[in-house]
């Protein structure tokens, strides 16, 4: 009877282990080398349960039966040490029940089998290097994205890809990812490659038919170091198409234009060049899905609405911000006031990079704005909430990004209690917070109004890092006005040759989307009247006039002008200066005609779509 228990009890805890150790791996949502060996030791344990009952009841002594169930134990051990493949069946023969001894050996088969698997496994994971180019080998003819760092910035991107038929690959270099970093390409599938972007360009190029390369790392000297070497390997590919992403933050745009112009391919099949400035791809994309026009105040009938706009810090991602709502409210019908509350003393510092943005613009035809610049404002005193009760209790947007997380937290949740006690409406506040998921903490009651926006996932998301949504309207508008079909037509690439022609588009991109919303309040879907009424070609003339000046190009002094009054290219780059940055009534007539853009049903839909 004792006997019978022995063997029940080993096959049902025998048959627990090998279903605990695989079911252990399968819901386990990142599988690593610890998770492997944690695996193959419910195995392990589950052969040694199994093999006990065999030695335990094999020849028993009539003496000393304490030490011979310890010895039985070890050598179970020890039998599930030395086990081979094959041999279950031989060692476990119960024949006073012939099914029941099959059912064991078949068990003890099995998991034995499942050991050694687990054990290939950790040792795969252990030595991944190897195994993880054999992927790469594998799977290089799928669709690629190629990261050239493993960092916080790659991470995130390679997150938000839609990875169907895609493999994500890597470039660690030198540098061995964190145990975090790992778990985090592992839950991508990703492949994590010892050597550079370079070099898995090497492996892919000419076999993937589409490669994405992120060039994202530490810093923009890194990136630019890493651009001529994947340019020629790209141009040495014999087919599929390349393209790159560069992030960049101070570099200028105009000291690669030649570079850019020469290795981007014409039909943009073969390779192109992206520089990518992140905190301006997270400016447009905010404004293209945030109106600055929907609480614009009324002042008088027949005067312009005013957008109040309040920006509270300065620096990159603020700097962007203004930059975009500056040109973007050069819209018939609107003027813009901008109130800037800096801790610090920047005002030099923006003067410098955009030396014809001034404090005030009221021109019509050739820009209308307001900039109340506030230096050295303590943020963490009553100072802060005094300027804005006194000079700006009516703004109607606001955007807080003055430190770390907390810190513009409680900036506007400050804004916000003042609008609640003045019983305010019709305003709205957004707030930059880097990590969003500490807002879940919050009490849902205190941040009424306020709009948390900027996290470091929403910033590196694969679409806003691309610009997708606002290329892909841009090109669709672009082959609307510019059929393929038609020969000289220049094609999206061609006509964008420059870092500033794209971006300049992206800009007149996001106007256009709230030209098409405001044309939809204001005249009901009317959009002739972008043609009829020409005040809207002096504020798309107004618009660029902005855009172009935010920067940094001046109006080119007529010294600088050829006998023809024109401005060759190459002094332009050079003094950064441009002869058009003039009120719209002066601009030639061939250049007043490019301030036309007909809103055809075909343009409104792509528009739309966005």
């Amino acid at each position: 009877m004792a006997e019978m228990i022995c063997w029940y009890s080993a096959f049902v805890l025998g048959l627990l282990g090998f279903f605990g150790g695989i079911l252990y791996l399968l819901f386990k949502k990142v599988v690593s080398e610890e998770h492997f060996a944690k695996a193959a030791a419910f195995e392990f344990a589950a052969s040694w349960i199994l093999f006990i009952p065999e030695e335990l009841f094999n020849d028993i002594p009539k003496s000393r039966p304490v030490l011979w169930v310890l010895e039985s134990i070890v050598t179970a051990l020890l039998k599930t040490f030395n086990i081979y493949l094959g041999d279950g069946s031989k060692r476990v023969a119960y024949e006073g029940h012939p099914a029941f001894s099959a059912w064991y050996a078949i068990l003890v088969t099995l998991v034995n089998i499942v050991i050694l698997l687990f054990v290939a496994g950790f040792l795969l994971r252990f030595f991944d290097g190897p195994w993880q180019r054999i992927r790469l080998s594998l799977r290089r003819r799928r669709n690629a994205v190629v990261f050239s760092a493993c960092n916080e910035k790659t991470l995130t991107i390679a997150e938000s890809v839609r990875r169907k038929r895609k493999i994500l690959v890597f470039a660690c270099g030198g540098k061995a990812p964190e145990a975090a970093e790992k778990e985090r390409i592992n839950a991508l599938k990703g492949i994590r490659f010892a050597g550079t972007a370079e070099d898995v360009l090497k492996k892919l190029a000419g076999r993937s038919k589409r490669i994405e390369v992120f060039l994202f790392g530490e810093t923009e000297e890194d990136n630019l170091a890493e651009l001529p070497k994947i340019c020629d390997c790209a141009e040495k590919a014999k087919r599929g198409r390349i393209r790159v992403f560069v992030e960049l933050s101070e570099t200028p745009w105009s000291l690669y234009d030649e570079y850019l112009a020469s290795h981007n391919s014409p039909d943009g099949e073969r390779l192109v060049i992206n520089f990518v400035r992140t905190e301006e791809n997270f400016a447009y994309n905010n404004l293209l899905r945030n109106s600055i026009f929907e609480n614009a105040i009324v002042r008088a009938k027949g005067e312009p609405q005013e957008i109040r706009f309040l920006l509270v810090g300065m620096n990159e991602r603020n700097l962007e911000m203004l930059k975009g709502v500056l040109h973007l409210a050069q819209m018939p019908g609107f003027r813009i006031t901008v109130m800037v509350i800096d801790a610090g003393a920047n005002r030099g510092k923006l003067q410098s990079k955009m030396p014809e943005i001034y404090d005030e613009s009221d021109e019509v035809g050739d820009s209308v704005y307001r900039i109340l610049y506030r230096e050295n404002v303590p943020l963490e005193t009553d100072r802060f909430e005094a300027v804005v009760s006194q000079e700006f209790a009516d703004f109607t947007y606001a955007f807080v990004n003055a430190g770390d997380d907390l810190t513009n937290t409680g900036l506007a949740m400050r804004l916000n209690a003042l609008c609640f006690r003045a019983k305010r409406s019709g305003y709205r506040i957004q707030v930059s917070i880097g990590r969003e998921e500490m807002c879940s903490l919050w009490n849902p009651d205190l941040t009424k109004n306020i709009e948390i926006v900027g996290s470091r996932k929403a910033s590196y998301d694969y679409g806003f890092i691309t610009m997708s949504d606002i290329e892909r309207a841009a090109v669709a508008i672009h082959n609307a006005r510019y059929p393929r079909s038609v020969p000289g037509n220049p094609t999206w690439i061609q006509y964008c040759n420059r870092e500033y022609n794209r971006h300049s588009v992206y800009a007149r991109t996001l106007n256009f989307k709230h030209k098409v919303r405001l044309i939809d309040e204001r005249y009901g879907g009317d959009y002739g009247v972008t043609e009829g009424d020409p005040v809207w070609k002096v504020y798309e003339h107004m618009r660029w006039n902005v855009y172009t000046r935010t920067n940094g190009l001046v109006l080119a002094d007529p010294k600088l002008l050829t006998e023809d009054g024109e401005l060759d290219r190459e002094t332009r780059a050079i003094a950064r200066v441009h002869n058009d940055l003039v009120k719209y009534e002066d601009l030639p007539e061939a250049e007043k005609d490019k301030d036309a853009l007909a809103l055809t049903p075909k343009i409104v839909e792509i528009l739309k779509s966005i």
